[in-house]
């Protein structure tokens, strides 16, 4: 499955797999996601330290 196919939600579930098996899950659970000019995922991460989702644009623009 390609990134632009993926949903905010499914890239949570995707990262909070690899937060279970290594450890560090904990709820809530955030990423961060870049979304293109129309609106498909290109990219996700997620790591300890997040405490809100952060949904950016292709130049790293908060939306």
């Amino acid at each position: 499955m390609s990134a632009s196919s993926l949903t905010i939600e499914q890239c949570r579930q995707f990262w909070a797999k690899i937060a279970k098996d290594n450890g560090w899950y904990k709820e809530p659970f955030f990423v961060q996601v870049w979304l293109d000019a129309d609106g498909n995922v290109t990219d996700s991460v997620s790591h300890q330290g997040l405490t809100q989702d952060h949904v950016l644009n292709e130049e790293d623009e908060v939306l």
